[in-house]
């Protein structure tokens, strides 16, 4: 029996159903080390792709766009594990694993991101409490 990913898209599944070290193990390696586990099996990535197929190939248009290959199937040629591709599973597989992995990429850049924007505003406070502070040695000099 395969998985049933009910969530409406990849990002709401892979939050809903993954903690932050898979998706971090995800977007730094990939798939193929088995991190999320509900995309191992063929028929587990099949019936991700069957869920998410509109959205993956939204995504592979935007990425085709952004990175400028020749086509959306020359772009998809360039995926580690694409020369092993020899059949419709195998395609779905490749794909799904893809998105994943974007989407897993998204999801850590966004938290460096919020991670950066805390940091700053820590740094914001200590700074300005530095400066509203008195010098204790500014009678003395």
């Amino acid at each position: 029996m395969s998985v049933e990913f009910k969530e409406e898209n990849i990002l709401e599944w892979l939050l809903n159903n993954q903690d932050r070290e898979a998706i971090m193990e995800c977007a730094e390696h990939g798939c193929s080390g088995g991190v999320i586990g509900e995309l191992i099996y063929y028929a587990d990535s099949e019936a991700f792709y069957e869920k998410y197929k509109d959205e993956i190939w939204r995504r592979l248009w935007d990425a085709y766009q952004e990175y400028g290959s020749e086509s959306v199937l020359h772009f998809i040629s360039t995926f580690n594990g694409a020369k092993d591709v020899g059949s419709d599973v195998q395609f779905s597989n490749l794909l799904a694993w893809w998105a994943c992995e974007e989407v897993c990429r998204g999801i850590c850049s966004d938290w460096e991101q919020d991670d950066n924007e805390r940091q700053q505003e820590l740094d914001d406070e200590i700074r300005s409490g530095w400066a509203d502070a008195e010098t204790p040695f500014a009678d003395n000099h």
